[in-house]
């Protein structure tokens, strides 16, 4: 049985007056996931046959609570008719990023995935495949479709509050930064003399531990290096 005031939500967000709505945080994936599905009456085959998600995986998404990845998300978002960014994040977007373009009308923006090996702020190497996403769905979940690129990550980032943390292996959205670009807060590859590290670039003084925030004064061809500002994990936003 879902909780009454999930399904409240589940109104709530779809009607005009969405984006003034305040969030329950404390609702997890599963529950949004399962909420929508009851407010349709579909049983894990409906939404499977619905939305092409294979049923054991919509069935491990509501026993486990993972959020799955963009290839999975956004067709199980467009079947229940929900906005992705509430079903992955229980963000409530703005009306006017709510609105999907209809498939035949879609733009693909075919984004190429790099070995993170190669990437330097000369070159990336040959792309080792690529793969089409939506534009409106790119821009709905990182705000941008223009120059991404994909790449593994060889090591851990650990964010400011614990909720944004990457970790080695993880598939993330990336583009290629230059100093004048870098903004406070943004989360970059940086090349440095003993290889490759992700940090926070920040114009503020905190305390830091170990090397996690790359202050100004460390930007330099001697120190610290931007090859490119990290996005997201797919659905992740940073």
């Amino acid at each position: 049985m879902v909780n009454p005031s999930l399904k409240s939500s589940i109104a709530d967000i779809k009607s005009a007056n969405a984006d003034l709505q305040v969030l329950d945080r404390g609702f997890l994936f599963k529950d949004r996931l399962a909420a929508a599905m009851e407010d349709k009456s579909w049983t894990n085959k409906d939404l499977s046959t619905a939305s092409g998600v294979p049923a054991k995986r919509i069935s491990d998404y509501l026993r486990t609570g993972k959020v799955p990845s963009a290839e999975y998300l956004f067709p199980l978002a467009e079947a229940l008719d929900v906005p992705a960014e509430w079903l992955a994040l229980n963000r409530r977007p703005k009306l006017n990023a709510m609105a999907v373009a209809n498939v035949d009308d879609a733009e693909w923006e075919d984004v190429p995935l790099f070995d993170l090996r190669n990437v330097t702020d000369t070159g990336k190497g040959e792309p080792q495949s690529w793969t089409p996403f939506r534009k409106d769905w790119l821009n709905r979940a990182l705000g941008t479709s223009f120059d991404l690129y994909l790449v593994r990550l060889l090591s851990d980032y650990r964010s400011r509050l614990g909720d944004r943390d990457l970790h080695e292996g993880d598939l993330v959205f990336v583009r290629e930064i230059t100093p004048a670009e870098l903004q406070d807060g943004h989360v970059v590859i940086w090349r440095r003399e003993q290889g490759l590290m992700i940090a926070r670039y920040s114009l503020q003084r905190r305390d830091r531990d170990e090397s996690d925030v790359i202050y100004p004064e460390e930007v330099s061809d001697d120190q610290f290096v931007p090859i490119c500002r990290i996005y997201g994990r797919y659905l992740q936003k940073l």
